[in-house]
């Protein structure tokens, strides 16, 4: 039963909630004036009464006629003077009793002679007060004044007692409860008004969604934040740190608990995000250093209703921008290779075969040794020269990529690259010396160079204490507008084609962390020579932490 109740409050929108949740709550806090204020207002009415029947008696007490009509028990006296008083101050009744407590007036004339009733008359008969007081009486419960009636010797011969029934005060009362009732409709009305309005405005705040679809849609970002691998932090307007998640906290090594609602300036001085609040424009793959790591950082703005209100920074560390950049790198490299054997082999299996047709025999057994005589050559030299597999694959592949697209790749017969140091990975040599003959490739193709002529020539060489890669081409050398420097930043091209700009960028990168040298030269204006400088010896750095 009390699953079934709470699964229909859930059901109920949030606006029937919100104005079920303020009418109950306002219901209640009237009812709870409404009884406080309606016993304050019968108390103080029978107080007010009391204070007034008092007054009353006191007056009557010190009455000569009064005190004559005791001293002669004659109730003829005062009748008329106590019944014309008693109207006058709507009193509901007026009574004068002798020492014994015997009437001697009531409203009804038959109780004259009568004991009165209450049981209340003794303080002022026996001890002489003044008092009020609430009893039983012949007429119903009342709210009394009752002072003693002192004679000229100051002996006690009587007693006056003026009363107001409580029936007559509650009425009075009444009028108030009256006005309370309706009072709890007014508010029952303003608290739907208020209800729907502030439910409206909150929702909107919150973009339509009930109060356990927002519970739940943050919990589930809350996972999805603490499960990817990017870093993620967001900021509000005044540049407090809202949230940030796991691998945000392993990269700067911080606690989610210590830095949140803290200025992101404080956190990360290094940082900028802040700046973004000023300039409202986002920014994509922006590298900064932050607590002496790379990263590669996108910052959006949030805008709500036109205003900025925080933004929200998603980064990776550039390491591994890097080491997925060069792995595509080798993947391509491995692809280009094996395209080139298919479309090369293609063309020879086709030649063959057209021989064969022809009876061409010798034809065949002399295309197939040169084949043959031109690979070995070609694998023994690489085999003896270079001893890294990697590297020799891929002189082995553009080799191949050059006769698909009619040029020349020439390994210099003097090249010798033996075991590299331990500090230099063979998957960055790759990527050098790949991008370096994939730019001579282009510059031979887009050049004016005879066909026949168009070449490009790699060699490597260890002798010495620094390896030396040197690449040249004979293609239509470095660009006239583009200053070297800006030839190695990240987005800058000499090509015409999108997606450019990241080979040299990402090659100078490679350099710079083993504090090597990249000279860049035209040949004649007819030609590029890319040389690069690596030092077998370590810096005083471990570099190859940094590159891992």
């Amino acid at each position: 039963m009390k699953n079934n109740a709470l699964f229909n409050w859930q059901k109920l929108s949030f606006r029937r909630r919100l104005l079920l949740i303020m009418t109950l709550s306002g219901i209640v806090k009237l009812l709870i004036l409404s009884v406080a204020g309606f016993a304050y207002l019968k108390h103080w009415e029978e107080q007010d009464s009391g204070n007034n029947a008092l007054g009353i008696a006191k007056f009557l007490s010190t009455s000569p006629c009064v005190i004559k009509a005791i001293e002669t028990n004659n109730p003829a006296l005062i009748k008329n003077k106590i019944e014309y008083l008693r109207a006058s101050v709507n009193a509901a009744f007026i009574v004068v009793g002798n020492k014994d407590g015997i009437r001697l007036s009531h409203p009804i004339d038959a109780r004259i002679g009568k004991p009165m009733k209450g049981d209340d008359n003794d303080r002022a008969l026996k001890q002489g007060l003044s008092y009020i007081s609430v009893a039983e009486g012949s007429l119903g419960r009342s709210v009394r004044g009752k002072t003693p009636i002192i004679d000229a010797q100051g002996n006690i011969v009587g007693v006056v007692s003026v009363g107001y029934l409580l029936t007559s005060i509650e009425s009075k009362a009444d009028h108030f409860l009256i006005f309370l009732l309706i009072m709890i409709a007014l508010v029952v009305l303003t608290n739907a008004v208020i209800s729907n309005f502030t439910a409206k405005k909150f929702q909107n705040a919150i973009f339509g969604f009930e109060p356990e679809e927002f519970g739940r849609l943050y919990m589930e970002l809350e996972v999805t934040l603490s499960t990817i691998k990017e870093g993620v932090v967001s900021i509000d307007a005044n540049g407090n740190l809202r949230s940030i998640n796991r691998s945000a906290c392993d990269i700067f090594k911080v606690n989610a608990e210590d830095v949140l609602k803290k200025k992101m300036d404080e956190v990360l001085p290094e940082n900028n995000l802040t700046d973004i609040l000023t300039s409202k424009v986002s920014e994509y793959n922006v590298e900064m250093m932050i607590k002496g790591q790379a990263i590669v950082a996108n910052r959006q703005i949030l805008i709500v209703d036109g205003q900025v209100v925080g933004a929200v920074s998603s980064f990776r560390l550039k390491d591994e921008i890097s080491e997925l950049t060069k792995q595509l790198s080798q993947v391509r490299e491995y692809s280009d290779l094996l395209r080139s054997q298919t479309h090369e082999h293609s063309n020879k299996l086709n030649t063959i075969s057209g021989l064969i047709h022809l009876g061409k025999n010798e034809e065949v057994l002399s295309l197939i040794g040169q084949e043959t005589e031109r690979y070995q050559h070609l694998i023994q030299f690489l085999r003896d020269a270079i001893h890294e597999p990697m590297i020799a694959g891929v002189l082995l592949g553009k080799s191949e990529r050059a006769r698909e697209l009619g040029l020349l790749l020439e390994i210099d017969d003097g090249s010798q690259l033996l075991a590299l140091p331990a500090h230099i990975r063979a998957e960055d040599m790759v990527t050098v010396i790949g991008n370096f003959i994939d730019n001579g490739f282009d510059a031979c193709i887009s050049s004016n160079t005879p066909k026949s002529e168009k070449k490009v020539t790699v060699s490597l060489s260890d002798f010495g204490d620094e390896i030396i890669i040197e690449v040249e081409d004979n293609g239509c050398g470095l660009p006239k507008n583009i200053a070297q420097e800006e030839l190695i930043k990240q987005g800058v091209s000499s090509k015409s084609e999108s997606n450019r700009g990241v080979g040299l960028h990402l090659v100078n990168q490679i350099i710079s962390q083993y504090n090597g040298q990249l000279i860049m030269e035209s040949i004649n204006n007819k030609g590029t020579r890319m040389t690069v400088y690596l030092p077998k010896q370590h810096a005083n750095k471990d570099i190859s932490n940094d590159i891992n």
